[in-house]
């Protein structure tokens, strides 16, 4: 038995899957998501209800999947980038999900260096702050809650850095 949770994402994309009503909607004016990773739950006072809740996720902003290589990308708008070199920027992004009501809306989100694919976002701690890794840009830097960069790292490597997390000592 497969039991899918509702799930941001296009219906566009999602159209003739059978998990059409696995979709929240989206309220608001953004792109959505395409690629991402490191998807977590965030605690919070002002926002948890029942059904009710926040998700951090790094947004690719890149239009691919193997599983369904036939779907025109360009159908989700000018938004979503399908060549790497042609990457510009990618997102740190916070949601607000509501299943009572089938929705979910856009709280916060920070533009980072382009990055297709193996990237995470992270808030560090208990603070407003933001680690984001930007995998193929082989960048890290923690944001504050304004978007401003508080420490901005560069690796060297061969291909990409894959995740990056902060943990307290």
């Amino acid at each position: 038995m497969t039991l899918l949770q509702p799930s941001v994402g296009s219906p566009v994309f999602w159209a003739g899957s059978g998990f059409e009503d696995k979709l929240l909607q989206a309220q608001g004016d953004f792109s959505l998501n395409a690629g991402q990773h490191s998807v977590t739950y965030l605690p919070n006072d002002e926002t948890t209800a029942p059904g009710r809740y926040q998700v951090l996720l790094y947004d690719n902003n890149f239009g691919a999947a193997e599983s369904y290589p036939k779907f025109d990308w360009g159908q989700l708008g000018a938004a979503v980038v399908t060549d790497y070199s042609k990457g510009t920027h990618s997102f740190g992004r916070i949601f607000t999900v509501d299943e009572a009501t089938c929705a979910y809306g856009l709280e916060d989100q920070i533009a980072v260096p382009f990055s297709g694919y193996v990237s995470s976002a992270q808030r560090v701690g208990d603070s407003n702050s933001m680690l984001v890794a930007s995998g193929q840009a082989k960048t890290f830097a923690e944001y504050d809650c304004y978007g401003l960069p508080i420490a901005t790292y560069e690796m060297e490597a061969e291909k990409y850095i894959y995740r990056v997390y902060k943990y307290g000592l």
